[in-house]
């Protein structure tokens, strides 16, 4: 989830506020210097792997990772850093930690390729991944003091506020999962100019979600392999419950949250669906609208295209600009079409394929 209001120009340093934060709890440390215990080392898919597969030509199957010693709140753990990551950590999994450092490199060269050639951020993503959500509920409470106790009624879940993600252990495959969605809100929030419209900003982020691992130790992303976001949908359709595409485009998450934790589920699940409608519904009708769209956004000319103006940040945020700009200006038709494509998804044999990591709504 991608805290509204917290829209920032891409980051060159880590913002003032946050920095405070972070070096307040690097206890013993001062600025720029770490504990002795410092180590550095290569993870490979080959130390994770069972054997039975390789992996493919010119994929991303080893990263260079140093740990280095940090506590919160009195509970020792350690930074992660990889190339593009910094993982504050007190899991003491090895199950996930391990596979932790390639899971997150992967999953932003699948940001950068799955719906448009997307540029790498300008600096690493800090993330911060608890043990318990004792230690999660209080890094909120200390990073959005004022929205805190909207957050907290989150039952299983994260946030990400420029271009820094909190999370806490949830088991292995939701962690990861939830990992990869608010890694896009990250990378969006450090590479884009322009701030997405929410809809899609959050479409995107559960269209991240889905992978399998394979023997060969790496995660494979595959977008229509989300069953959380499938039953969701499907189960919306059978009780007549979907939301509207008005409520879609210009409502926030947190205004479902407010009413029901089922609500918000299914805006999720609604906005996932949007998202693969947009990348292929129709024959492919809207990929090439949906790659501009993401390119504009990094160029900064989002607001410029959809509004005919110069609007400044947040002025795309809600409604139905974009759409009507880059997609379809006829949003009767639109919605329809898009209604279409939910029912092809769902319908019978829709979870088979779903499982498989293929798209229920090919012929």
């Amino acid at each position: 989830m991608r805290i509204p209001g917290t829209w920032t120009e891409p980051r060159r340093c880590v913002p003032a506020v946050l920095l405070t934060a972070l070096l307040t709890e690097l206890t013993g440390c001062a600025a720029g210097a770490w504990s002795s215990s410092d180590r550095a080392a290569n993870v490979s898919a080959a130390s994770l792997s069972d054997g039975v597969e390789t992996p493919a030509p010119g994929a991303l199957t080893s990263v260079p990772v140093t740990h280095r010693s940090w506590q919160f709140g009195g509970t020792s753990g350690q930074v992660i850093t990889t190339p593009h990551y910094r993982v504050f950590t007190t899991l003491t999994r090895h199950s996930i930690l391990d596979r932790l450092p390639l899971f997150l490199e992967r999953a932003l060269a699948h940001y950068r390729t799955a719906l448009a050639p997307l540029p790498e951020p300008g600096a690493r993503l800090d993330t911060y991944l608890f043990e318990s959500r004792g230690q999660w509920e209080a890094k909120t409470r200390q990073m959005l003091p004022r929205q805190a106790a909207t957050f907290l009624t989150l039952g299983r879940g994260g946030f990400t506020t420029r271009g820094t993600s909190v999370l806490y252990y949830i088991g292995r495959k939701d962690t990861l999962s939830i990992a990869a969605h608010e890694g896009w809100h990250q990378f969006s929030q450090e590479t884009f100019r322009s701030q997405l419209p929410l809809w899609m900003e959050e479409g995107i982020a559960t269209y991240m979600e889905g992978y399998t691992s394979h023997p060969d130790g790496l995660p494979r992303f595959r977008p229509w392999l989300n069953l959380e976001r499938f039953h969701t949908l499907r189960d919306a359709v059978r009780a007549d419950r979907l939301l509207s595409l008005d409520d879609l485009l210009s409502r926030t998450p947190q205004s479902f949250l407010t009413e029901s934790k089922n609500e918000l589920l299914i805006y999720y699940a609604q906005a996932w669906v949007l998202t693969h409608f947009l990348a292929e519904g129709q024959g492919g009708r809207y990929r090439d609208a949906l790659r501009e769209v993401l390119l504009d956004a990094v160029r900064g000319r989002l607001a410029v295209k959809s509004l005919g103006r110069r609007g400044g940040p947040g002025s795309v945020r809600l409604g139905s600009a974009v759409l009507t700009a880059y997609f379809d200006t006829d949003l009767d038709a639109f919605e329809q079409a898009y209604l279409q494509f939910v029912r092809s998804v769902v319908r019978t044999g829709g979870r088979d394929r779903v499982i498989q990591g293929r798209s229920p709504a090919a012929p």
